[in-house]
């Protein structure tokens, strides 16, 4: 019993057809909606394998959303993809938030990648002086990666000694791409390289070092994908009419949610970004196992007289414009939206992405001071069973 394959086009809706049928039969159910999508299958050759049809989730929009960055200015109406009740609802309450306290400021305060490959050598003399070694030859190693790619340069590295093993975090920028698949290549070559000229008694591409599609502290420390910090300065007027609270209620439930975060021993101190990340990488294209790293977000308040400033560090943001899931016809047309589809648009992307999340923070915290966290789900997102 094997599941049908079409040597000739397997992304063909023959070949979807003749798996849907073979799946039906295995599993005594019907299936039709999996094949009724209008996307020409064919466009999703290198973005899976056995495809047996298009998964529709729904798309709503919020905004408009002020963000004020280097790279995005101006207002915005951003598409999240989600099946959760009143998140699409919250966050856009929470983008009126921030339009209306002047937007939301924002930089990328740092923008690579990384691989990291680890390396045996005989004892640890040898070890730190092949560290050493590294640091001397980096400029040769640099070159060995422009041979693999026109778009990734390797930007820099840091060497961990444990022992007789050197674990190197190779840094790399990859344009507006994400740039995994890319790196691994050039990371690939370079540990050919290092073999060659150095005498090591064995490597791997990837140590796990690189910590991908999870969330690690090193990732908070040094960074990860694009590193983000916005910043809001909410208005008292706006505390108050748009979200129901004060400066003072809303700074003092976030100081006991860390409080509360640092008993639980989570990673970050946040509401919510997971939700907003979701959505958006769902609605965009991006990866979605990197919502594992990306949502890690640090949150910092302070009152300033009746108003509140209110700003999320984003340290592993991992997003890209080109390359993957983005090139697909929804995808595509979800970051045309906001103008992030294509060359040059990575940076603005993540600056948007911020900007969103710290709307959505926002509103999550007003709800949950304000005691109506309950009736806005209530309203927005029970979807209850139909009975007969």
């Amino acid at each position: 019993m094997r599941l049908p394959k079409d040597r000739k086009n397997d992304y063909s809706r023959k070949a979807i057809r003749a798996r849907l049928d073979f799946l039906s039969q295995q599993s005594g159910s019907e299936l039709e909606d999996l094949d009724r999508s209008t996307v020409d299958p064919s466009l999703a050759k290198g973005n899976i394998e056995n495809i047996i049809g298009f998964s529709q989730v729904p798309v709503g929009v919020i905004g408009p959303l002020k963000v004020n960055g280097e790279h995005a200015s101006g207002d915005y109406f951003v598409p999240l993809s989600t099946t959760e009740g009143a998140l699409v609802a919250s966050y856009n309450r929470g983008a009126r938030a921030v339009s209306l306290s002047g937007g939301a400021n924002v930089v990328v305060s740092a923008n690579s990648i990384q691989r990291a490959p680890y390396f045996v050598l005989n004892d640890v003399f040898q070890a730190r002086e092949f560290a050493g070694w590294l640091d001397k030859n980096m400029d040769k190693i640099a070159e060995v990666v422009k041979q693999t790619t026109s778009y990734g340069q390797l930007t820099g590295h840091h060497a961990f000694i444990q022992g007789r093993m050197v674990f190197v975090r190779l840094n790399f920028s990859t344009g507006d791409a994400m740039g995994m698949n890319m790196i691994t290549r050039a990371s690939q070559e370079v540990c050919r390289y290092i073999a060659s000229h150095f005498p090591v008694s064995g490597y791997a591409i990837e140590s796990n070092m690189a910590v991908d599609k999870k969330p690690a502290h090193i990732n908070t420390i040094l960074g990860r994908g694009k590193s983000v910090v916005v910043e809001v300065l909410f208005k008292q007027r706006v505390l108050s009419r748009v979200l129901r609270s004060t400066a003072g209620d809303i700074d003092l439930a976030y100081r006991r949610q860390v409080a509360g975060g640092q008993l639980a021993g989570i990673m970050g101190s946040n509401g919510h970004v997971a939700n907003g990340i979701a959505a958006l990488f769902l609605a965009c294209g991006q990866d979605l196992a990197n919502v594992s790293e990306s949502c890690v977000g640090f949150i910092y308040t302070e009152t300033i007289g009746k108003d509140l400033y209110v700003s999320l560090r984003l340290p592993s943001l991992i997003v890209g414009t080109v390359g993957g899931g983005v090139s697909l016809p929804t995808q595509r047309e979800c970051l045309q939206i906001i103008d992030c589809q294509g060359s040059g648009k990575a940076l603005k992307f993540a600056e948007i992405a911020a900007a969103t999340l710290i709307a959505g923070e926002i509103s999550l915290a007003a709800s949950i001071v304000a005691g109506d966290f309950v009736t806005a789900h209530e309203k927005f997102g029970r979807n209850r069973p139909k009975t007969d």
